[in-house]
């Protein structure tokens, strides 16, 4: 009997439908019949149990979901195994199948995560970004994961997330677009805060034409969307901070720099947002660090580069 089976019986039986529709199997049938699998059960037989409850029973939505989350909690772990013992781009895509076919149980923010590492791997850039920000999305959703990741886990997943959204706005066409939640708002890649661990600063992909200070096509989509979340915040007083790539003299990086973050000042003024706004510009001095440069080709590092960051202001 798996840990907790009792609490969980308990827990599962509260949800029953009650009587079993015509032709359906009762719940409280599959129920027990999962409750008496336990760990040693084939995985097979796991998944039949869920199939049952799923299209068979009168199991209501919240049985289902629970069952498939035991079942995604028992094969993460041999699937991040796989993905630890390395290989190459076949290893990586076999771990990937591996985890798409977990999806059909249900939505884990590990496993989101899982998948954009390795499709960072295999610099699938699209795959990865929509990945992480899923794994965020349901990092901030309490209802769906009711205990939350450790700081650490939370500090890891800002960090993809920030380096994948600086390359997958030089590649997508459209920029970098934030996934809505299932209340159809904007959920908090852009926020100072996630599930309680705050953040100061914000790495927003709002990239620059080469020696300029012209947003990109997807620079703007992405500044469109910073807006957003920001004013959703409360429009909180923020420094934004202008970055350059190492090409040119220091002197001029650092005036390119401020010119950068005063367009994105200006922008933000123009539309009317409130809270104060200070700017400085970096330069060259703090390019973008990356956890592994060998994904990625020096344009691409060169562009990440070029980038504003978003500063909190306490007080």
């Amino acid at each position: 009997m798996r840990a907790g089976a009792a609490a969980g019986a308990l827990a599962l039986a509260s949800l029953l439908a009650g009587r079993a529709g015509a032709g359906l199997i009762d719940c409280a049938a599959v129920v027990d019949r999962w409750n008496g699998a336990g760990m040693a059960a084939p995985v097979a037989e796991w998944i039949e149990i869920y199939e049952q409850a799923h299209y068979d029973s009168d199991c209501e939505g919240p049985v289902v979901e629970r069952i498939g989350l035991e079942i995604i909690g028992r094969e993460l772990g041999p699937v991040r195994r796989a993905y630890e013992r390395g290989g190459g781009d076949d290893a990586l895509r076999a771990v990937r199948d591996r985890l798409d076919a977990l999806q059909e149980f249900g939505s884990h923010w590990q496993l989101s995560f899982l998948r954009g590492e390795v499709s960072r791997r295999l610099r699938d850039v699209p795959g990865a970004l929509r990945a992480y920000q899923d794994a965020l999305a349901l990092v901030d959703d309490e209802e769906l994961t009711a205990v939350a990741p450790t700081r650490d886990e939370v500090l890891l997943l800002r960090d993809r997330l920030d380096e994948t959204a600086v390359v997958a706005a030089q590649v997508l066409p459209s920029g970098v677009a934030l996934p809505a939640t299932g209340s159809g708002e904007l959920f908090s890649q852009y926020s100072f805060a996630t599930r309680g661990f705050p953040r100061m600063l914000v790495l927003v992909p709002i990239l620059f034409v080469y020696a300029k200070d012209v947003m990109t096509e997807s620079g703007r989509a992405s500044f469109r969307d910073a807006y957003e979340t920001l004013s959703a915040q409360g429009s909180p007083a923020i420094a934004v901070i202008g970055h350059t790539d190492p090409v040119g003299s220091a002197e001029y990086n650092r005036r390119l720099s401020l010119d950068r973050a005063n367009a994105v000042r200006s922008a933000l003024t123009a539309l009317g947002y409130p809270g104060a706004i200070t700017v400085d510009g970096k330069g060259e001095d703090e390019p973008f660090r990356f956890d592994d440069p060998g994904l990625y080709s020096l344009e691409v590092r060169h562009q990440a580069h070029r980038r504003v960051e978003l500063v909190l202001q306490e007080g």
